[in-house]
């Protein structure tokens, strides 16, 4: 499996510079070019067990307190160093899950490796980080039956056809659970509260259930990152209470098997997040600190440098931790306690105003 994870130390490869090339939507200008300024490098290697995993195996199911040395002596419940004058104080983990037809699969294999992932997490994390964790869906028309095709992973429909099936929330709220960035409804709940000493347990089953729930019938014209920009917009009243500013990491991760449709320039949707984000960082810091990005995404995502790549490089000057969507049988290499151990570097890192 190939996967780059922050941090790791892997040699740099430098990728393509090919964009999607798709324009925008309704009186937002086009973007012509999608392609970034310089080029991308990423960090890549096959990544087997490492430490990581082998604590993810050994750690506690409750993922909570602290643990026993050979002496019979508690040693504080952290992996990584952390300063109690700084460092964030709550996660956001907002998932974006492609709902299209032929994603049973990968939501399944997601759902196996959340249990192990969440402990690592908990595990990583100082004690009492305050948890939300909720998913939207790629889907911007629900209910559309259209057909889409896709090739060197780029889509073959025009850019009117991908327009038809983009619907802003802010112009027009179509009322689908999960659709247009609303996060997805399920068991009465559209996030799930907790914190990192609590017992695992009922989030891991809420969240494997509604990750499941999401479905395969969303639209086959997935935009990823516009679901991602418009989960944190005022538009979508619904979200409320989810996403915390100062203090908080927002932490983003995509499950999608097909190229990103989504018609406005990568910068207008991570500005929304800014946006939302604004005051965390304080006066030396900025929204930027405050947000993580990774996911399992096709691994020629990367090679085209297309849209969906661009985004997730674009708020750290480091590589994004990645996965190949199709590599489901070694999920854990990178949803597990590498990514887990990145997400509390990035946690311990966020600036206190």
């Amino acid at each position: 499996m190939t996967v780059t994870s922050n941090g790791w130390g892997l040699a740099a490869l430098a990728t393509g510079a090919l964009g999607l090339g798709l324009g925008s939507a309704c009186s937002v200008t086009p973007e012509t070019n999608t392609t970034f300024d310089g080029p991308v490098t990423s960090s890549m290697a096959t990544m087997g067990p490492g430490p990581s995993d082998e604590g993810t195996e050994t750690s506690s199911s409750s993922g909570g307190g602290d643990d026993l040395d050979d002496d019979g002596e508690t040693d504080p419940k952290l992996d990584t160093p952390f300063d109690p004058g700084g460092g964030c104080e709550s996660i956001d983990f907002l998932f974006v899950i492609d709902n299209s037809e032929s994603m049973q699969t990968y939501q399944l294999a997601l759902t196996d490796e959340f249990p192990g992932f969440i402990t690592a997490m908990y595990d990583a994390l100082p004690a009492a980080v305050d948890v939300h964790v909720g998913l939207t869906t790629t889907d911007f028309d629900p209910g559309c039956d259209a057909i889409e095709g896709t090739m060197n992973c780029q889509t073959d429909a025009t850019v009117a056809e991908v327009q038809e099936h983009y619907v802003r929330p802010d112009e027009m709220n179509l009322m689908g659970n999960g659709a247009q960035g609303k996060l997805f409804e399920y068991g009465g709940m559209r996030y799930f509260e907790t914190n990192s000493n609590a017992d695992p347990a009922a989030l891991t089953s809420w969240f494997s259930d509604a990750a499941v729930a999401a479905g395969e019938e969303g639209c086959s014209f997935e935009m990823p990152i516009a679901a991602a920009g418009f989960a944190t917009h005022p538009a979508n009243f619904e979200n409320a209470g989810f996403l915390r500013d100062e203090s908080a990491l927002l932490v983003i991760f995509f499950l999608t098997d097909e190229p990103d449709k989504s018609l406005e320039s990568r910068t207008v949707y991570a500005d929304m997040i800014r946006q939302a984000k604004s005051q965390c960082g304080g006066a030396g810091g900025s929204p930027e600190d405050c947000v993580f990005v990774s996911g399992l995404i096709p691994e020629c995502t990367l090679g085209v440098n297309q849209k969906l790549w661009q985004f997730m490089n674009i708020f750290d000057d480091e590589p994004p931790t990645w996965g190949d969507i199709e590599a489901t049988h070694e999920y854990a290499n990178v949803f597990g306690g590498a990514l887990a151990g990145a997400i509390a570097e990035a946690c311990a890192n966020v600036p206190i105003p």
